[in-house]
């Protein structure tokens, strides 16, 4: 598979402090980052501050579909490839370490640049060494990849927000990563479920890269009312083979 197709040309980061009182509700703000919801060709090292401006005119538009799938399967194949970097360099047990991080995320509707806010519900490891691989990997997973429509949204006043969420882990028994999306009704969710699932059978992946390869067989889609669900679980055994040095 080809590294990143991607439509836009910079991924921004922006600080909390930027951004602060824009996004204060109540009690504590979020963090803040800025996002290019298609922009994925960059290491975390090129991510650059800049200021962005919420003014701009709203753009809904999304990704092709087969594009924000093809850069989901990369993203889980390069983390999961991290992992048995850390693993050779004896910095990561896959028989015992386990991890679990979960996120929310609402970016608003701008075009170009993007302001959004991410709530993170859960960020467990039990190897330190892993920390910033695990970091490394949220950060890919923060804007759905681009698959969520534009929502109302009252903590931004008038303007919509895309609003997905992530969770990935390794328990005892699997090693699952699963993004969600919201779209503007159960019916548009159906539409997009089956649009994936029939995307996915028409990939053609013909790398002899047995991690790609396992992670596309094993790539499920699903919706539930207004949400959509793009999951890959693989059972704790097929991640030890995986990151074996030979894989």
């Amino acid at each position: 598979m080809n590294a990143r197709k991607n439509q836009n040309s910079i991924l921004f980061l922006t600080t909390l402090g930027v951004y602060l009182g824009l996004l204060v509700v109540g009690g504590a703000a979020p963090q803040v980052f800025a996002h290019s919801a298609t922009t994925r060709a960059f290491e975390i090292t090129d991510e650059i501050e800049i200021k962005d401006d919420l003014d701009n005119k709203p753009d809904d538009e999304r990704s092709p579909v087969h594009l924000s799938l093809e850069n989901y399967l990369d993203d889980v194949e390069r983390f999961i490839s991290a992992l048995r970097d850390l693993r050779t360099n004896d910095l990561f047990d896959s028989s015992i370490n386990t991890f679990s991080v979960a996120q929310g995320t609402q970016l608003p509707c701008v075009a170009a640049n993007k302001v959004g806010s991410y709530t993170v519900n859960e960020f467990i490891t039990s190897n330190e060494s892993a920390r910033k691989t695990l970091e490394w990997f949220s950060k890919r997973l923060t804007d759905g990849y681009s698959l969520g429509d534009c929502l109302p949204n009252d903590r931004y006043g008038s303007r919509e927000t895309h609003d997905s969420k992530f969770h990935f882990k390794l328990d005892r028994d699997n090693f699952a990563v699963e993004v969600a999306v919201k779209k503007v009704s159960a019916q548009n969710a159906g539409l997009l479920a089956a649009d994936l699932a029939n995307t996915h059978r028409q990939l053609k992946i013909t790398s002899a890269n047995t991690v790609l390869l396992r992670i596309y067989e094993k790539t499920t889609f699903r919706s539930e009312n207004d949400q959509v669900f793009v999951v890959t679980r693989l059972p704790r055994a097929d991640l030890e083979s995986l990151l074996a040095k030979d894989a």
